[in-house]
């Protein structure tokens, strides 16, 4: 024997064997076998290939069973995701399941149904836990695949161009990475962002197998869990998961989902052009009455001097006539007072003021509001600027 040659222990080749196994993973489609045992903390089971006769044994710990859905049972057909190694006290081969997925429709279907009824008592679906939208979202995160091909894509086309700040995260929405994929990104969010108005959880349709992910009771705990509002937009119309019904609000297509965030912007934006026709058209009125009552003014002083002259003695008749005769003097003076007044009145004008920088703000039936100590908490306002206005609700006076 060489004096160089390496001589392992037991322990150290098993070791080394499983250092090098742990780096084969791979994703594996079998049929469970009869023999399945259950342990307070695991799982031992077979994973078979009837038609080409082979089997191997696994190993699964029992919180990666609630991605299944359902119990193990002998002949459900399956995916498992995980490594190969060998177990150090009995020397045999097992397979280290980490992800764990059901195939076939009919039995995805029974999965479902389960957890609907399961979280539907658990009062995951009611109307009074769910967060309400911000009016106005700015603040997107959108957690989808920056690989699809139609999701990311048909959302961005319909939000509009109304100023949105858009943040991907980019995640597996299909497959049996996708459930940690997704649960990862809600909690990176929330924790990293908290400041995001919206979540959007948006991917194209598909069958049952790969919409897996938004059917697993781990993906709805997380969206339950979410202190940002999330609206889940997945598949087609006709298309239901239990994501949906845990989310926030759903909508149903990602196209959809653009339209609940941008609708709110396209709607004040018509108000606004309104608002701004109505004020333009108000000022103009005022400043015709104005013009109206200054002309007016001007006829009836000139009546009034003559009315009050012409009834007295001759000295006041010749004082009389030297008014007649600087007639246009006092026309003069009564015109520079009305256009002193006309420019008061147009440093008045509130459009001026708005178009300064200044702005106003008023309650819910348009009266200004002078005296902030009036108002109440959570009550509504609208501040209006030069170009557009803003609702606001009061949180502390």
């Amino acid at each position: 024997m060489s004096e160089t040659e390496k001589i392992f222990t037991v322990f150290e080749f098993v070791n080394s064997i499983n250092n090098f196994l742990i780096t084969q993973k791979a994703i594996v489609q079998g049929e469970i076998g009869e023999k399945i045992s259950c342990y307070p903390n695991y799982n031992i089971f077979y994973l078979l290939d009837k038609e080409q006769e082979a089997m191997f044994k696994c190993f699964i710990w029992n919180n990666k069973l609630d991605a299944l859905g359902v119990e193990l049972k002998p002949g459900l057909e399956i995916k498992v995701g995980g490594f190969p190694e060998l177990v150090k006290k009995r020397g045999d081969f097992t397979f280290h399941v980490e992800k764990i997925g059901l195939v076939g429709e009919g039995i995805l279907k029974q999965a479902f149904e389960a957890l609907k009824k399961k979280l539907f008592q658990a009062g995951f679906f009611d109307i009074t836990r769910k967060k309400p939208l911000p009016r106005f979202c700015q603040k997107i995160g959108v957690i989808t695949s920056q690989y699809g091909r139609g999701a990311l894509p048909d959302f961005k086309k319909h939000l509009g161009g109304y100023g949105f700040q858009i943040y991907v995260y980019d995640a597996r929405v299909e497959g049996l990475t996708a459930i940690d994929d997704i649960t990862e990104a809600i909690r990176w969010l929330n924790e990293n962002m908290p400041d995001i108005d919206v979540l959007v959880l948006v991917r194209g349709g598909g069958n049952w197998e790969s919409l897996r992910a938004f059917n697993s009771e781990i993906v709805a705990k997380a969206i339950y869990s979410s202190k940002i509002p999330i609206i889940c937009g997945v598949g087609h119309e006709t298309d239901e998961t239990i994501a949906d019904y845990v989310s926030d609000v759903r909508a149903s297509t990602p196209t959809d989902a653009a339209r609940i965030l941008s609708d709110p912007w396209r709607l004040v934006t018509a108000q606004i052009n309104g608002f701004e026709k109505h004020l333009i058209s108000s000022i103009i009125k005022l400043f015709k009455y104005v013009k109206e009552k200054a002309e007016s003014f001007e006829k009836d002083l000139i009546f009034k001097f003559k009315s009050v002259l012409g009834s007295q003695n001759i000295k006041i008749d010749r004082l009389f006539q030297n008014l007649i005769r600087d007639k246009d003097y006092w026309v003069e003076q009564i015109k520079k007072i009305l256009k002193q007044e006309e420019e008061k009145l147009g440093l008045s004008n509130p459009v001026l003021k708005l178009k300064q920088g200044y702005t106003m703000t008023v309650d819910e039936l348009g009266q200004i509001i002078k005296d902030p100590a009036k108002l109440k908490i959570s009550q509504t306002i609208k501040t209006k600027f030069y170009k557009g206005q803003i609702y606001s609700e009061v949180k502390r006076v």
